[in-house]
């Protein structure tokens, strides 16, 4: 019924508390608790005395037969499965619960809300219903492809793709796994894999994009630490497209990447990887396992390692929490 409710508000106009009961077949004060809910998942909804309830602004909610329609016959042709899900914990976590994946051809769990929807060491991500993209896609590698330990930098490739298809063309990646514009966080990347050495891998991707405003989670973010966020409607320069034709962009845009790594690996990835490096000439802190390394971020290598030049050494780190210093 939230689901429902929302799909009568998302056209951003009032909606009287007796329409919304009628329409849906309930009682006003059902209406009220799942008003109340759908508040409690972040959604704005505003109520005004004797015109009713409405959203600041017309929303538009995921619908796979759309989502589809904008993918070319080709792309179409590779998902297997596409679902969109009102809520659930974790789009990765229902996809990784039913591996394996049928070789060459894409499963794809989309979410309007995710009670544990995850991030790097353990962080949570924050999205209020109908404001984000909480997209995982799974694939099978059948064999270990090169390069394994960049494919959370590919998956970063996929996603800078898409949003520049919508008109994001300012985007650049923060290793190991977020894209920013001015500094800001407008999506991050989670990779789980399975499987055994010698294959085959079950892969899953997991993006959160952040699509419209939210100052709940934009709070919530800061709050643990974590990078000030942006949405796509901030940055929008009046071409932006609909969510689900950005959805569409992004199972596009991570399938033909999972084609290209399954192919050669990170190699043909690199440059574009490489072009858009945010970290690249900044002085930075790297955290990890308690140790702190400063320096100057000197790109990645050929395996996915962070180089950072401190007193005249170039260091490799693998993993850590970076943060980016004020020049001296």
């Amino acid at each position: 019924m939230q689901r429902q409710l929302l799909s009568l508000l998302a056209d951003g106009m009032q909606h009287s508390g007796n329409d919304l009961a009628a329409a849906l077949g309930v009682t006003r004060a059902a209406i009220w608790k799942q008003i109340r809910q759908l508040r409690e998942l972040g959604v704005d909804i505003r109520a005004q005395a004797g015109q009713g309830y409405s959203l600041p602004a017309t929303l538009d909610l995921l619908e796979p037969d759309l989502i589809r329609q904008e993918l070319t016959p080709q792309i179409r042709l590779t998902v297997n499965d596409l679902q969109v899900l009102w809520v659930t914990e974790s789009t990765s976590d229902y996809l990784l619960q039913r591996a394996p994946f049928e070789p060459g051809r894409a499963s794809v769990c989309l979410a309007e809300y995710q009670t544990g929807g995850r991030g790097r060491r353990g962080r949570q991500w924050f999205a209020a219903a109908g404001s984000g993209i909480c997209i995982s896609l799974g694939w099978c590698f059948p064999a270990v492809p090169a390069g394994l330990s960049c494919l959370g930098l590919a998956a970063g490739v996929a996603v800078l793709r898409a949003v520049q298809v919508c008109g994001i063309r300012e985007a650049q990646l923060k290793w190991p796994n977020d894209l920013l514009v001015d500094g800001k966080k407008l999506a991050g990347i989670l990779v789980d894999v399975q499987g055994e050495s010698g294959g085959p891998l079950q892969v899953v991707i997991g993006v959160g994009l952040n699509y419209a405003p939210d100052p709940l989670a934009a709070g919530a973010a800061v709050a643990a630490g974590g990078i000030a966020p942006v949405s796509m409607v901030e940055l929008d320069s009046g071409v932006l497209p609909r969510r689900n034709k950005v959805a569409a962009e992004l199972v596009t845009a991570m399938i033909q990447v999972m084609q290209q790594f399954e192919q050669s690996g990170f190699e043909q990835l690199a440059d574009e990887w490489q072009r858009a490096d945010f970290l690249r000439g900044k002085v930075v802190q790297v955290t990890a396992t308690g140790n702190t390394a400063v320096g100057v971020a000197q790109g990645i290598s050929s395996d996915g390692q962070l180089l950072v030049s401190t007193n005249g050494e170039l260091r490799r780190l693998m993993t850590g929490d970076v943060t980016v210093r004020a020049a001296s």
